[in-house]
């Protein structure tokens, strides 16, 4: 079902999608301070301490809506998408006949993959809300609460729960960028290939990697 060329493209997507992004989060761990992602948790965790400190927990529910909102809307248009892609298998014969696609096995892998991907941003989005609905919800709670039952500061517990659902969106938000990289495996697995690599490296040099502490939140 799937040639050499093809299975190859599986495996460059994979390593560049899945293998690039565990790896992410193992470095950052290791080096932190090489990593956007540290710099941009303790904003985000000294934002939510400035908050409480002056008593305004309205504030920061009120940013949150957005955040909200947009996880709402993409989780929203994967399931969408979702839904195209399996219409498309009820009638993949009378498809793959129209575009004249020789392998109808393939190309039915391809809308699979494509599908499943798409599932798994879903999941990451419905869980990056759940993290900001904790946090809307525990915003108002009073510091000392927390404190007491928890052992550990209001805003630095927020925080954390804050910080595990950006990270979630991120996922989200590559997983799907990526589901749209795979239509190009439709026109030349080669090309595919290409741009995969190519989003990989860019994603690598300017958004997730620090050169310059200054460039650490552009």
């Amino acid at each position: 079902m799937v040639d050499s060329s093809n299975f190859f493209a599986l495996i460059v997507f994979l390593i560049c999608f899945a293998g690039y992004h565990g790896s992410y989060l193992i470095l950052s761990k290791k080096y932190p301070k090489k990593v956007v992602k540290t710099y941009t948790n303790i904003f985000r965790e000294k934002g939510i301490e400035n908050v409480i400190k002056k008593r305004e927990p309205l504030v920061l529910v009120q940013q949150l809506r957005d955040a909200i909102y947009v996880s709402n809307l993409f989780a929203s248009a994967s399931l969408i998408f979702i839904g195209m892609l399996l219409n498309l298998l009820i009638n993949l014969n009378t498809l793959a006949e129209s575009l004249k696609i020789t392998d109808v096995g393939l190309f039915e892998f391809k809308i699979l993959f494509i599908a499943a991907l798409q599932a798994i941003s879903f999941i990451f989005f419905v869980s990056s809300l759940r993290y900001y609905r904790m946090v809307s919800l525990l915003a108002t709670t009073p510091p000392e609460t927390i404190r007491e039952h928890l052992g550990i500061e209001a805003y630095k517990y927020l925080a954390h729960l804050l910080n595990r659902g950006c990270s979630f969106y991120t996922l989200g938000s590559r997983g799907i960028l990526y589901s749209i990289l795979l239509l190009a495996w439709f026109v030349n697995e080669w090309l595919f290939m290409a741009i995969v690599v190519l989003t990989t490296v860019l994603f690598a040099k300017y958004r997730d990697f620090v050169r310059d502490r200054k460039e650490c939140c552009m």
